[in-house]
């Protein structure tokens, strides 16, 4: 049924993308393997904040589940030696071992924060995986004059399921506790697996490489050095994601239990509405097309993201924050698409793999973020430390502007 729903999308002009069956599969695969990862991330800060009543442990256990991506240069690698489906059903197959595993230390009451910790770091090795092979993928599976709308959709299905995911976590808690939640997640990677088996039938050319791993990976660097757009573009999404991205991960469960007193459901709805946000920006992307002056859009929302959290650090009432968080998500999926997109339209082909590790990697810059969030928040009290966090990035982001201002003229 979801398959014949697809084809008929795909027949419309503005999911260009979806005529390709490949990409479809990749698409419905990606849905089901977000949907189980944000809802955990909720789940598992929830869980780790009642365990501890620490900021600090929960910015710790949200650096864990991302500290993988600094092997994500080498998962790159690994991108463009080797087949990409199987690439994917391996990460999906250790995501659900690990949630099944969180599931039996729940159900047995053994379940301890250092558990918590070193099945996140497990995770996050999936994470580094998968990113950078599943964008890898995408312009194997769709033409060219498809990719902008391949990437698009992909960051609708990813923010779809910031809406849903979260949510089922945050109204899951309180209905059917933790384990619970953990019995949704399992059975969603389950059917993550069986998505991506349907795969097989997909082509994929694997160009045949003389050079070890370490040689790729170093000139895959080299590329991106010599490449001002790519490097540039890099730069920005090592910055955002050291001082941008922390809110969705370290500072909403502190802001929901603390300052805004909503509880799980109303952490849950806040990821939820930064993710809303996000999938509405994802649409707007895939109905426009190719997005025309891509670099100043970029500019614009790497501005009004971080702009948008700074006066999120100074409310206290829960709709204007569910407001400001909306926004947040909204000018954070904009950014994030274009960037890809601009990557990838400036990458070369053989490439692809490592340039997106590159890319999956400076997100090690996020759970640096996280732990350093969640030091500052329990030093200084989560506003100050958000507000600090949020004003560095908008300063940042405006040195940038000023030092390439080539920037702004990226299509």
């Amino acid at each position: 049924m979801m398959q014949k729903i697809m084809a008929r999308l795909g027949r419309m002009h503005q999911v260009t993308a979806l005529r390709h069956r490949g990409f479809r599969l990749l698409w419905i695969a990606t849905l089901l393997s977000s949907t189980a990862r944000w809802a955990d991330l909720v789940v598992v800060g929830w869980l780790t904040l009642e365990l501890t009543e620490s900021p600090l442990m929960v910015g710790i256990v949200a650096a864990s589940k991302m500290a993988g991506y600094i092997l994500a240069p080498f998962m790159g690698v690994a991108a463009d030696r080797m087949d990409r489906r199987l690439l994917l059903v391996i990460a999906a197959l250790v995501n659900w071992a690990v949630s099944f595993i969180m599931l039996v230390l729940l159900l047995t009451g053994w379940l301890t924060l250092v558990h918590i910790i070193a099945l996140s770091l497990v995770s996050s090795l999936t994470w580094a995986l998968d990113n950078p092979t599943r964008q890898a993928f995408v312009p194997d599976l769709v033409e060219r004059k498809d990719l902008t709308n391949a990437i698009a959709l992909n960051a609708v299905a990813t923010e779809l399921t910031v809406v849903i995911g979260p949510a089922l976590g945050g109204i899951l808690i309180p209905a059917f506790g933790i384990s619970g939640a953990y019995w949704l997640i399992a059975g969603i990677y389950l059917m993550d697996l069986v998505v991506l088996f349907r795969l097989k039938g997909v082509k994929q050319a694997i160009p045949p490489v003389q050079e070890s791993p370490v040689s790729s990976l170093i000139s895959g660097l080299r590329y991106v050095w010599s490449n001002q757009t790519v490097l540039v573009l890099l730069v920005i999404a090592f910055l955002l994601n050291l001082f941008a991205a922390p809110y969705r991960y370290s500072f909403l469960p502190l802001f929901a239990r603390y300052i805004l007193d909503a509880g799980p459901t109303g952490y849950g709805m806040l990821t939820s509405m930064a993710g809303f946000g996000a999938l509405l920006a994802g649409l707007w992307v895939v109905s426009v097309g190719n997005v025309r002056r891509k670099g100043r859009l970029v500019v614009l929302g790497a501005l009004t993201w971080p702009a948008s959290l700074l006066l999120f650090a100074l409310s206290t009432w829960y709709y204007l924050s569910l407001t400001l968080v909306f926004v947040a998500g909204l000018t954070q999926a904009i950014t994030w698409t274009l960037i890809a997109t601009l990557i990838l339209s400036n990458t070369a082909q053989p490439m692809r793999g490592r340039v997106m590790g590159l890319r999956s990697g400076v997100v090690i810059s996020l759970p640096l973020g996280n732990f350093l969030a969640g030091a500052a928040a329990e030093r200084f009290g989560a506003p100050a430390a958000q507000g600090a966090y949020a004003a560095s990035a908008i300063f940042i982001m405006l040195a940038i502007v000023l030092l390439v201002p080539s920037l702004r003229k990226l299509e």
